[in-house]
């Protein structure tokens, strides 16, 4: 893809027009219209898109992180006890959702199969 390309796709998944995307990106209305048919602009604007939500979305990590700092009182910068109430609710709540507080067990099982089946002639 061309740097302009690239330019028209990012600005179509924040949310511009297309002709005011094809305009910033120094093409004429024309020919974003053209640009916005094409398959591979279509596919980079929808993966743009997908990362911005993912992005947008606190993953295990984040809320492992910041349950950590507020045990740890990094957190307690705001004065407001609702605040941080509501923010650990919603880590909480985040963190249930995710399955972030599941423990694993790792069970090493072993099947044994016991051919006791006598063997006939028929």
């Amino acid at each position: 893809m061309k740097e302009k390309e690239i330019v028209f796709c990012r600005l179509r998944a924040q949310g511009k027009t297309v002709s005011q995307a094809a305009e910033q990106a120094g093409y004429s209305d024309k020919y974003g219209e053209t640009l916005s048919k094409r398959k591979e602009i279509q596919h980079e604007i929808l993966r743009l898109l997908e990362e911005q939500r993912k992005d947008g979305i606190a993953d295990d990590t984040d809320i492992l992180q910041f349950l950590t700092s507020v045990m740890k009182g990094d957190a307690y910068i705001e004065k407001n006890d609702s605040i941080m109430k509501d923010r650990m609710k919603a880590a909480e709540l985040l963190g249930k959702r995710q399955n972030a507080f599941e423990q694993t067990e790792t069970k090493n099982d072993v099947v044994v199969i016991v051919d006791d089946i006598s063997k006939r002639k028929v």
